[in-house]
């Protein structure tokens, strides 16, 4: 195993230092994952994006999905593997909302006006992303590019999952 010791060895700092800001090891990965949930999320948005729910809304979030994948894979490789970990239960629970909330409210109102189909947000969200994301990372691992074509076939077939 890693202790706390070493990576604040490995991170140039003292023990006491790293102490200062987590608890323990589970304490720093969640809050790692939190940092970089919310990294990606905002990734997504822009100061002036145009939230109101609509197919284009959707693209241009789904884009900039696949964006973040291409630029971040090893974030990305560190945010699935955390997903599928029992620590995962908590921070759904007690952090959610402080990494993803702006999905949550246009999620709400897409469904609110018939946009998308009445699903629980998180298969909304499974049915939109991870189908890029896994051909992100299996062209990745081939060392194979997506063309423009491949892109709007992959956003259409993931549209017509969640939409009315």
């Amino acid at each position: 195993g890693c202790s706390m010791t070493k990576i604040a060895t490995e991170a140039d700092l003292s023990p006491a230092t790293i102490y200062l800001y987590f608890e323990n090891k589970d304490d720093m990965i969640k809050k790692l994952f939190i940092y970089l949930k919310s990294k990606m999320g905002n990734s997504y948005f822009s100061k002036d994006s145009d939230l109101s729910p609509s197919k284009g809304t959707f693209r241009t979030i789904w884009l900039n999905h696949y964006q973040y994948i291409m630029d971040n894979m090893e974030e990305y490789h560190f945010l699935e593997n955390f997903s599928n970990c029992p620590l995962i239960e908590h921070i759904d629970k007690e952090n959610k909302h402080d990494y993803c909330p702006t999905f949550e409210t246009l999620f709400e109102q897409s469904k609110t006006t018939k946009l998308i189909q009445p699903l629980h947000n998180d298969i909304i969200y499974s049915l939109l992303f991870a189908p890029i994301s896994q051909i992100v990372k299996k062209s990745k691992s081939l060392g194979a590019t997506l063309s423009t074509n491949d892109l709007i076939q992959i956003f259409e077939a993931s549209w017509k999952a969640v939409s009315k």
